[in-house]
C-alpha cells in the first residue's frame, strides 16, 4: 500500500507542466527528474515503466538516463506490450555500445522474437537494430536467420534490415546468412523485396564485387517490376555493378531506354538518365537520349528539378570525353546557368557556380566575369560570386586569361571587398601573374603604385571619421592586397613608367609614409619596408637624381617602424637602416650601384609541395616557440596616455594634464605674431576649451591674409585610382590596336631530381656534403624493389619496401598479388578470391579492416590485382637487423568441381633490411671525428668490412670517377644514412666518404629480438670508391657497438650498390653505344 501512494505524473502532464513554466523549464525539469527516481524506485511495473517513458523524453533535451539502465531492462521483461514498449523505445535512445546491461537484453530479443504476436517481435527486432553489439549480433544472429523465413511478411522485412546493421557490427555474419538473404530477392512481398534490394544497396556500396553474383536476379526484377522505388533502388545497384562487369552495360540498354521514353514518374527518369551518364559509353544513342531528356529537367518550372539538372550536369562535363560529344549544347547551357545563379536558393546557387566554372571558355570569359561582378554587387553575400571568378582565372595556370591587364583590374576591384574570405587569394594572384606574365609588369607596378599613391592620398587628406575608414586600409584596399601591390612595387620598379625619378619617389611615401601603413599586419608591414629597401637599392642604377629623396624618407620614417612591437617589423627596419648606414650618402655612384645586385636574381614560380623537399633538421620543432610567453606586470596606475601632445587621449594625473598645455604652448611660441587684425582672436585659440565656430574652422587663417591671386583652391577629392587605370588601359589599347599577347610561364622550380656533380676546382682536402636524391627519385628506385614473399601453387604475393616518415613514425609497404597458372599442382579452373594478409601480434597497419586483415585482393584474383598500401608503424622496430615480419596469407579456393570453396591460411614473410629503421644523422667531418675519438671504445668497437669490384668495359676511370658521388648519394638516401665527401686532389686517385646514421630509439617492443641500442650509438661507414679504366673497386667498412649490426648493414650497403651498378636500380654507368652494340 505504500507503493500505491507513489505520486505518478503521465508523459502528458509532464509536458504540459514543461510549457506552463516558460523561462523556468530547468527547475521544472528537475524536480520532475526527483519524482521519476522516486517512481523507478516502485516495484509497480506500470508506475516504472511511465517513469521510464517520461526519460526517454527527457533524454531528447539532453538529460543524461544512464543511471537507470537496469530499470530499463527490468522494464522491457515485462509480458505486457503496453508495458514494455516504453523500455524497448528508451534502451534504443540511450543504449550505447558501452552500456553494460546490454548483455542483459540477449535473452529477452530471443523471448519477443518467438511471441506470438508480430508486433512485439517487430519491436524487438527494431530495437535490436539501434543497440546490437559485436557480442550481441554474434549472439543473435542464429534467430535472425530463422526469421528470414518466418510466414509472416511484417517480420521478414524488419528482418532483412535489422541484419545490415548487424553486418556493420560483426561482418563474418555476412557470410553465414547471405543464401538466406539472397533467397529474399524472391519474396512474394513487395515490402520485403525492396528490404532486401536495399539492404544488398547498402553492402554494395561498402564492397560492390562481392555482389556480382546477384546480377541475373536484380535484372529480372528490374525489367519486371512496377513498383518505382523498387526500380531506383535497383538502378543504383547497377551504377555500382557496371564498371566491375564489362558485359553489364550492354545488358542494360533496353531496360534503361524503356525507362527513358516511357516512364511518367520523373524520380525514375533521373535515376535513369544518372545510371546512363555514370555507366554507359559515350557516343551512343542511349546517351544522346539521356542528355535531351536532362536537357528538359533544366528547362523545367520546378525548381527542385532545375537544381537535379544542374547537379547531374556538372558531374557529367567533368569527363573530357563527354565535353567533347556534347560541346554544342554548352552555350545554350551557359545562358541556363546564368539564369540560375540569381536564385535565391543557397545550394541550387552554389551548383550553378560550380557548374559555370567547368563550361566558362576564353572567349566568353570577360563577359561572364562581368555579369558576376554584377551579380556580386546586388547580393547580400559577394563571395561565392568572387571565389568563382578567381577559380576560373586560375584554373590550368590562368588558361582562359587572354587579357592580363584587365584581369588585374579585375583582381583590384575584387580587392577593395576588404572583408572577404578571399583576400589572400586576390593578393596571391595578383603576385603570380607579375611573376608568370612578363609582359604584363609594366601595368601591373603602374596598378600596384596607382592603389598604393590612391591610398596614400586618400590617408592625407582624411580626416575625423574618414580617416579611420583610410586607417582601415586605404581607399577600402584590402590589407592582403596592399602587401602583394608594395611587394610588386619593389620586385619590378624597374618597369616604373617615366619619369623614372618621380615615380620612385612617389613609391617610397606611398610605402613608408601613410601612418595605416604601421596598423597593418606585421607581414604586411615587412613586406612595405623591404619593398622601400629594394627601390633605395635599384634607383641608384636606374634613377640616381631620386636617391637622396628615397635615402631621406627611409631615414625619417623607418624609426617610427623600430619602434614597432612586433620583431619581425622591428628587424626589417633596423636591417633597412643599417643597409642605409653602410651606403653612406656622397659614396661612389659606381659602387652604389652594384649595390642592386643584391637583389637581382630574378623570381620564379616554385611547385607548392616544394618545401616538402627540404629536409627537416633533425630536433627542430616549428611549433614550439623560442622564448616561453612572458606575463607583463601592469602597474594600477600608470598613465594611460602614449603621446602627450594628442589633446583627445584622456589624462591620468594633473601632471599629464599640465604637460598636455605645455605641449600645444611650445609650437605656439614658435610661430610669427600675427596682425593687428586679429587680436583677441589669439587669446581665444590658446585655450583647450576654446570651440571654434564653423565659419571660423570653415575659412581656415592659413589662406586668409594671402592675396587672391595666391589663394590655393582647397584640394578635390581624389580620383579612383582603378578608374584612372582602366583609363589608361583603354587609350594603350587604341593607339596599340587592341589586347596585345602575352607569353605565360607555367612551369615551376621545384626540387634538384640528382645529386650535384662535384666541382673539379675543388682542392685537397675539401668536403662536401652529399646531397640526397629528391623525393622523387627515391620513390621511383624503391618502386622497382619488389621481392616475393610468397608462393604457391595458386598464389603469389610481391612485397616492395617503400617510403619512411620518420616523424609520424610510418612506414610504407606496397603489396601485390598474382594468380599461378604454370607452376606444378596449379589448376588453371580453380577460383581463387578473398586474399588478405594478418600481421603478426605488435604490428599494426592503417589499412586493416575490423577483423585485423589487410585485403590484397577483395574479390576473384584474375590475374594480378591492384597495388595495395599498407603502413605499418615503426615504433616496434627498434635493432637494425634484418628483420623477417612473419604474418599470414589467407584466401579461399575453389577447386573445379567443388560447390563450396576452401579457406586456405599460408605463412607469409615479409624481409625487411637492416637499414629500414635507421635516420640521417647530420655532422660536420670534424663532428664525426670527435664522436669516433671519444667513444671508440665502447660504441665503434664492432666492425665489418665489405669489398666489391665492378667491371664497366668502355668507361673511363675519370668518367667513372665523376658519376661516383652521386651513386654514393642515392646508396645513402636508400639506406637512410648522411653523406660526406672527403673529394681528392685527383678523381682517378679514389675518394672516400663518411656514411652517418642513427638507430631507433625506445624502451621496449612486442617483438621478438628487439633491442634498442644505446642513446648515444651511431652507425659510421667508412665507403672509399676506386675507378679504373673499365673498372671500379670499392670498400665498405661499418663501425658500430654490436658486431651483428655491423655485419648486416655492411651486407646491406654492398647489395644496394651492387644493384645501382649492375642491378635493378642501374641508371649510371651503362655501357656507351659502341660497346653495346
Amino acid at each position: 500500500r505504500a507503493e500505491a501512494m507513489v505520486f505518478e505524473k503521465s508523459l502528458t502532464a509532464m509536458v504540459k507542466g514543461i510549457r506552463a513554466n516558460r523561462g523556468k523549464e530547468s527547475e521544472y525539469i528537475t524536480a520532475c527528474i526527483q519524482d521519476i527516481q522516486k517512481e523507478i524506485a516502485s516495484k509497480n511495473l506500470a508506475t516504472k515503466s511511465m517513469a521510464v517513458l517520461k526519460l526517454a523524453y527527457l533524454t531528447m533535451f539532453g538529460y543524461d538516463m544512464s543511471w537507470s539502465t537496469f530499470a530499463v531492462v527490468e522494464v522491457m521483461s515485462h509480458n505486457k506490450f503496453a508495458i514494455k514498449r516504453p523500455g524497448y523505445l528508451a534502451s534504443a535512445i540511450s543504449f550505447s555500445e558501452g552500456t553494460d546491461v546490454g548483455l542483459l537484453t540477449i535473452n529477452l530479443f530471443k523471448k519477443d522474437l518467438g511471441s506470438k504476436s508480430q508486433y512485439e517481435s517487430g519491436m524487438a527486432i527494431s530495437c535490436l537494430s539501434q543497440i546490437c553489439t559485436p557480442q550481441i549480433s554474434r549472439d543473435m544472429l542464429s534467430d535472425l536467420v530463422a526469421m528470414l523465413s518466418s510466414s509472416r511478411a511484417y517480420l521478414r522485412k524488419k528482418t532483412v534490415l535489422c541484419l545490415y546493421r548487424v553486418f556493420l557490427k560483426d561482418p563474418p555474419a555476412l557470410r553465414t546468412s547471405f543464401p538466406k538473404l539472397k533467397d529474399r530477392l524472391s519474396d512474394e512481398d513487395q515490402g520485403v523485396l525492396t528490404a532486401t534490394v536495399n539492404t544488398f544497396l547498402e553492402l554494395a556500396r561498402k564492397n560492390a564485387r562481392n555482389y556480382l553474383s546477384l546480377v541475373p536476379q536484380l535484372y529480372h526484377i528490374l525489367v519486371n517490376t512496377t513498383n518505382n522505388w523498387l526500380s531506383i533502388k535497383l538502378l543504383k545497384i547497377f551504377q555500382l555493378l557496371c564498371p566491375l562487369e564489362p558485359r553489364l552495360p550492354a545488358k542494360l540498354v533496353e531496360p534503361l531506354t524503356n525507362f527513358l521514353n516511357s516512364t511518367k514518374a520523373q524520380s525514375v527518369e533521373f535515376e535513369a538518365i544518372r545510371c546512363v551518364l555514370r555507366t554507359m559509353p559515350e557516343g551512343t544513342e542511349l546517351t544522346s537520349l539521356a542528355v535531351e531528356k536532362l536537357q528538359a529537367f533544366l528547362n523545367s518550372s520546378d525548381r527542385n528539378l532545375r537544381f537535379l539538372g544542374l547537379d547531374m550536369f556538372k558531374e557529367a562535363l567533368e569527363k573530357p570525353e563527354f565535353k567533347e560529344r556534347f560541346g554544342d549544347a554548352v552555350p545554350l547551357l551557359r545562358e541556363t546557368v546564368l539564369q540560375s545563379i540569381e536564385e535565391s536558393d543557397t545550394t541550387a546557387r552554389n551548383v550553378a557556380l560550380q557548374l559555370l566554372d567547368t563550361i566558362v571558355t576564353p572567349v566568353v570569359f570577360q563577359e561572364t566575369v562581368k555579369k558576376l561582378l554584377e551579380f556580386s554587387k546586388s547580393a547580400s553575400s559577394n563571395d561565392e560570386f568572387l571565389g568563382t571568378i578567381l577559380r576560373m582565372g586560375a584554373r590550368d595556370r590562368y588558361a582562359l586569361v587572354e587579357d592580363f591587364a584587365w584581369y588585374l583590374l579585375i583582381l583590384a576591384d575584387i580587392s577593395r571587398n576588404v572583408d572577404s574570405v578571399h583576400a589572400d587569394e586576390v593578393a596571391e594572384q595578383f603576385m603570380d601573374i607579375a611573376v608568370r606574365v612578363s609582359g604584363v609588369r609594366p601595368y601591373a607596378v603602374a596598378l600596384a603604385l596607382s592603389l598604393l599613391d590612391g591610398g596614400a592620398a586618400a590617408a592625407a587628406a582624411g580626416t575625423g571619421e574618414e580617416e579611420q575608414v583610410v586607417v582601415a586600409g586605404g581607399l577600402e584596399l584590402g590589407a592582403p592586397m596592399i602587401g602583394a601591390c608594395a611587394w610588386v612595387v619593389g620586385e619590378y620598379h624597374k618597369a616604373f613608367d617615366s619619369p623614372v625619378e618621380a615615380s620612385y619617389v612617389k613609391a617610397a611615401k606611398a610605402l613608408l609614409e601613410p601612418k595605416h601603413v604601421r596598423s597593418l599586419q606585421p607581414a604586411t608591414q615587412t613586406q612595405c619596408i623591404w619593398s622601400a629597401t629594394k627601390l633605395f637599392l635599384g634607383a641608384s642604377e636606374v634613377a640616381p637624381a631620386a636617391v637622396g629623396e628615397v635615402r631621406r624618407l627611409m631615414l625619417v620614417h623607418l624609426p617610427a617602424f623600430v619602434a614597432s612591437t612586433h620583431v619581425d617589423v622591428s628587424e626589417r627596419a633596423s636591417l633597412s637602416l643599417h643597409l642605409l648606414a653602410y651606403l653612406k650618402e656622397g659614396m661612389d655612384p659606381a659602387q652604389l650601384a652594384s649595390s642592386a645586385h643584391l637583389l637581382e636574381e630574378p623570381m620564379l614560380p616554385v611547385a607548392p609541395n616544394a618545401q616538402q623537399a627540404v629536409p627537416l633538421p633533425e630536433g627542430l620543432d616549428l611549433d614550439e616557440p623560442f622564448f616561453p610567453a612572458e606575463e607583463v606586470q601592469q602597474a594600477a596606475f600608470a598613465p594611460v596616455r602614449a603621446d602627450p601632445s594628442d589633446p583627445y587621449t584622456l589624462a591620468a594625473t594633473y601632471k599629464d594634464d599640465l604637460g598636455l598645455l605645455a605641449a600645444q604652448e611650445a609650437p605656439r611660441q614658435a610661430t610669427p605674431a600675427a596682425s593687428s587684425g586679429s587680436k583677441g582672436g589669439d587669446a581665444q585659440q590658446s585655450s583647450m576649451f576654446y570651440l571654434n565656430s564653423k565659419e571660423a574652422a570653415g575659412s581656415g587663417d592659413a589662406t586668409a591674409d594671402l592675396p587672391a591671386d595666391a589663394q590655393v583652391a582647397a584640394p578635390s577629392a581624389p580620383r579612383d585610382p582603378l578608374e584612372q587605370m582602366r583609363e589608361k588601359l583603354a587609350a594603350a589599347r587604341a593607339a596599340g590596336g587592341g589586347a596585345a599577347k602575352y607569353e605565360v610561364l607555367r612551369d615551376e622550380v621545384r626540387a634538384p631530381a640528382a645529386a650535384p656533380v662535384p666541382s673539379p676546382t675543388c682542392g685537397a682536402g675539401a668536403v662536401a656534403v652529399l646531397a640526397p636524391p629528391s623525393d622523387k627519385e627515391l620513390s621511383e628506385l624503391q618502386g622497382r624493389l619488389w621481392a616475393v614473399c610468397h608462393s604457391d601453387s595458386h598464389i603469389r604475393v610481391y612485397a616492395c619496401i617503400r617510403a619512411k616518415n620518420a616523424r609520424k613514425q610510418q612506414l610504407r609497404i606496397d603489396l601485390r598479388c598474382e594468380r599461378v597458372l604454370d607452376a606444378e599442382g596449379s589448376d588453371p579452373a580453380a577460383v581463387v578470391a578473398a586474399v588478405a594478409l594478418r600481421l603478426p601480434p605488435g604490428v599494426e597497419a592503417q589499412e586493416v579492416d575490423a577483423l585485423g586483415l589487410v585485403s590484397l585482393a577483395a574479390g576473384v584474383l584474375q590475374d594480378r590485382s591492384p597495388k595495395v598500401r599498407a603502413t605499418l608503424g615503426t615504433a616496434p622496430f627498434l635493432t637494425p637487423l634484418v628483420f623477417e615480419l612473419e604474418g599470414e596469407l589467407r584466401y579461399s579456393l575453389t577447386r573445379a568441381g567443388a560447390a563450396e570453396p576452401e579457406s586456405v591460411a599460408v605463412p607469409m614473410s615479409i624481409r625487411l633490411p637492416s637499414t629500414t629503421f635507421l635516420t640521417p644523422c647530420p655532422m660536420s667531418e670534424d663532428e664525426v671525428a670527435t664522436y669516433i675519438a671519444e667513444h671508440q671504445s665502447e660504441l665503434l668497437h664492432q666492425q665489418a668490412a665489405e669489398a666489391m669490384s665492378f667491371s664497366l668495359p668502355g668507361r673511363a676511370a675519370d668518367e667513372i670517377g665523376m658519376e661516383l658521388q652521386g651513386l654514393v648519394a642515392r646508396c645513402a638516401g636508400l639506406c637512410h644514412f648522411h653523406g660526406i665527401q672527403q673529394q681528392a686532389p685527383n678523381q682517378t686517385r679514389g675518394q672516400k666518404f663518411l656514411l652517418v646514421a642513427r638507430s631507433p630509439s625506445g624502451s621496449a617492443s612486442p617483438l621478438p629480438g628487439q633491442e634498442a641500442l644505446p642513446e648515444a650509438a651511431r652507425i659510421v661507414c667508412l665507403c672509399a670508391g676506386l675507378p679504373r679504366d673499365g673498372a671500379m673497386d670499392i670498400r665498405v667498412t661499418v663501425k658500430s657497438c654490436r658486431k651483428d649490426v655491423s655485419s648486416s648493414v655492411g651486407a646491406q650497403l654492398a647489395g644496394t650498390f651492387k644493384e645501382l651498378v649492375e642491378g635493378r636500380l642501374r641508371i649510371a654507368f651503362e655501357p656507351s653505344a659502341d660497346v653495346a652494340a
